[in-house]
Parts: C-alpha cells; structure tokens; sequence
C-alpha cells in the first residue's frame, strides 16, 4: 500500500517508501541489461526474441527473483519483459 495513513490490523499491508522502490527498479534493470547483453540471439533453432522475468517486492521493497530464496514475508510482484527489436 502506499500513501499515508495506512493501517491494517493482523499485520496487513504496510506502507512502501516508493522512492525507495524506485531507486530499487531502476538498479534491477541496470542489472537485467547486463545480463541481456550477452544473450544470443538464437538458441538452436529458435529465435531469442522475448525474456520475461518474475519478481518479488518484499516488505523492505527489495526486488528478488522467483526461486531465489529471500525472506518470507507479505511481498507483492513486479513482471517484467524485455523484447527483441525486430531485425531491419
């Protein structure tokens, strides 16, 4: 939840320091371009034209993949794709 005032009993949702956040995503896609860098552009017979990947907000506002471990907690999900320019 974000914005002031937010309050949940039984340990609800609570409030998101979105700068934070934002700096967060904006390191996670620096991160996700190095990695896309050196992908190929054809895998076999197939063409590499898409990468989705799946992430975990934690509490703190920490971006983890899927599978990666982290700490158990209320999280909420970010998707991310990244497509290939069509060749010219």
């Amino acid at each position: 939840a974000t914005g002031e005032g937010v309050e949940m009993r039984g340990g609800g949702p609570s409030e998101l320091d979105v700068d934070k956040l934002t700096v967060t995503v904006n390191l996670f896609l620096q991160q996700m371009g190095n990695i896309l860098k050196e992908t190929p552009d054809t895998l076999g017979k197939f063409q590499f034209a898409e990468f989705e990947v799946h992430a975990e907000i934690s509490a703190e506002g920490q971006i983890i993949l899927l599978g990666t471990g982290g700490k158990v907690g209320a999280t909420g999900g970010l998707k991310f794709v990244f497509r290939r320019e069509p060749a010219k």
